[in-house]
């Protein structure tokens, strides 16, 4: 009886370790990940870095300024008034 106990707790440790590394074996998700060698920008408004391709811009005074998003962007020239 004892010995069906210890294999029966062994057997739910090994499965729980199997399902926990299985995220680990599939490895990060690279859809949100820039590409290799990408760099980043930061919104000046949220402060939230973006690789510069998916980056929405603007020039202001001869500075190319970027942003996360064209919300951001809007909101940005909003408080400027431009």
């Amino acid at each position: 009886m004892i010995i069906k106990l210890v294999f029966g707790i062994i057997a739910a440790y090994l499965l729980y370790k199997l399902i926990k590394g299985w995220n680990t074996f599939k490895g990060p998700s690279k859809a949100n990940l820039p590409a290799r060698g990408e760099d980043l920008v930061e919104d000046p408004l949220c402060h939230t870095y973006v690789p510069v391709s998916n980056a929405c811009r603007t020039v202001i005074d001869g500075k190319t300024i970027y942003f996360c998003s064209q919300k951001c962007l809007e909101m940005y020239k909003k408080d400027r008034k431009l």
